[in-house]
Order: structure tokens, then sequence, then C-alpha cells
């Protein structure tokens, strides 16, 4: 197996617009997306009697994070568009992050914002955050 970095040109990001058979949406602008916070949560375990005072815990539920996606504004745009139709409705759906030749992370998630910016000198952006809903699966 190859240990060859990647970068994100050609990367896309994508969610359902349909959900069975489950038809895939491309959103357009995208320059970055991030996977961000997950984590395992952990319950202190530790009693009177632990050896040397020293805090024990376990493992409890995990918490998969959430993906922020960066793109350019694209007044009337489509795929944007319908992004915010998923928002506005605030149910979960199929998402899917592709990236290197053909690799790709797939997970359910809730669209919690879309910020719009408008900054003076600069092209205006849209700043999407996903909230992840249950695993994460790479292939």
């Amino acid at each position: 197996m190859s240990s060859t970095p990647i970068i994100g040109i050609g990367d896309t990001f994508s969610f359902a617009t349909v959900a069975s058979p489950t038809t895939y949406t491309t959103l357009d602008g995208v320059q970055s997306i991030d996977f961000t916070g997950d984590k395992v949560m952990t319950e202190k375990t530790t009693t009177m009697s632990t050896a040397n005072g020293v805090d024990t815990f376990i493992s409890a539920t995990q918490d998969p994070g959430t993906v922020d996606v960066k793109c350019l504004f694209f007044p009337g745009d489509a795929s944007q568009t319908a992004l915010e139709a998923i928002r506005a409705a605030g149910a979960p759906v199929n998402m899917k992050a592709t990236y290197g030749t053909a690799h790709t992370s797939s997970f359910s998630g809730i669209v919690e914002s879309m910020s719009k910016n408008f900054p003076l000198d600069k092209p205006a952006t849209l700043d999407v955050k996903i909230k992840i809903t249950g695993p994460i699966t790479l292939a």
C-alpha cells in the first residue's frame, strides 16, 4: 500500500437529495472540507482505594464531531440552494467527502448552519457547519 500524501485539488463534498435510491448532489464552490471535534467520551472510575490516588477512566460514548465546509458563495446556485433547504428541514441526510483518487468518508449529517460572508475586497463565502450523527464509513 502506498503512503503518498494528497492535496485537496479535485476533492468534492456531496449530499443526498433523494433517499431511495440515494442520489447525491455535489456542492459547488467548495474550497475546504474539515472534519473536526471527534472524540471518545470518558467516565471517571477512581475510588478511594485506587492505587496511588491516580485517576482511572473508562471509555463511554463516541462523538463523531462536525464537518466544516467552506465554499465560495454563488447566489442562486442550485446545489447551495438545495443544501439550504436541507438545513431548514433540520433532518439528517446522507453525505460524503470524496478525496484523493477515489477515497470517501460517508456519514449521516444535520446541517446546523450556513453562514454567508460578504467582505469588502474578497469573494463572498458560505461557511457550512454539519453535525455528524452516527458512524463515519471510510472507503
